[in-house]
């Protein structure tokens, strides 16, 4: 596919900004010390390794996947060696706790049989917020025979209660203007922890995620010297394609059934 038009003029907020600003990686950017090599990233080599065994894992047919345990796929794309990790133990130590937590994605995800949606990235415009909205959707399941019925998940390294609330809103205005309705639930999985967090979402839920949307955008657009690398469309998409097993782009609303 040739490279897409944009379909506006309005500023991008790209879901990744997010965490590079204020998440985890952000402090940890802050505070390396001087015996860490530079450019060390044990996080994304973490979502990496992950992100490729769940879209495998989801990808087999429900009857092969039953029988095979998330693990096993996640051992096939973790790194082989502990590179980029703080210490050789800090490898094995973090490689134990996210396999427990992706063997617990595993376990609650059994009655689901195919993902409505799986690793895509999305990019609508939410004209009433003067934004454009560029989100990766990890994994969005149907509950139910409704076409609203929609349960989001989204796989996080570690437990970060502001990075939650402040992606729970965000989805909640994505999936509004990119399906024509908010979410029933919205689910992050913490693999460090081994903790889930659950969001019910009801139609009153969109004019407050509205306005935090607006001031995300307003925070981020005068912050954006703080935001790692280059912001431009095309070293975004790059950024967030290294982010995708596969990379799939959908413009405009998505109708489920």
């Amino acid at each position: 596919m040739g490279e897409e038009q944009r379909s506006s003029s309005m500023p991008v907020l790209y879901d990744y900004q997010i965490e590079n600003m204020w998440g985890p990686r952000k402090l940890e950017q802050s505070h390396r010390s001087d015996k860490r090599k530079p450019g060390m990233r044990w996080r994304e080599h973490v979502l990496y390794a992950v992100s490729h065994a769940l879209h495998e894992y989801y990808s087999t047919p429900y009857e092969v996947r039953t029988e095979i345990p998330v693990q096993y796929i996640l051992e096939k794309w973790w790194p082989k060696q502990h590179a980029g990790f703080e210490s050789c133990s800090h490898y094995w130590e973090v490689k134990d706790k996210v396999t427990g937590g992706i063997s617990k994605i595993g376990a609650s995800n059994r009655q689901f049989r195919e993902p409505a949606i799986l690793f895509e990235q999305f990019q609508i415009p939410a004209a009433e917020l003067n934004v454009e909205l560029s989100v990766i959707i990890q994994a969005a399941w149907m509950m139910g025979q409704q076409s609203d019925s929609l349960l989001i998940q989204k796989y996080m390294v570690s437990y970060d209660p502001y990075l939650i609330n402040t992606y729970m809103h965000l989805i909640t205005v994505f999936s509004h203007y990119a399906f024509g309705y908010v979410p029933e639930m919205i689910e992050f999985y913490c693999l460090l922890e081994g903790k889930k967090v659950s969001y019910v979402i009801g139609p009153s839920s969109l004019g407050r995620s509205m306005d935090y949307v607006t001031l995300l955008r307003d925070s981020m657009q005068e912050s954006g010297h703080a935001s790692e690398g280059c912001l431009c469309p095309g070293c975004a998409d790059r950024h967030q394609s290294n982010l995708l097993p596969r990379t799939e782009k959908k413009n405009g609303r998505l109708y489920t059934s």
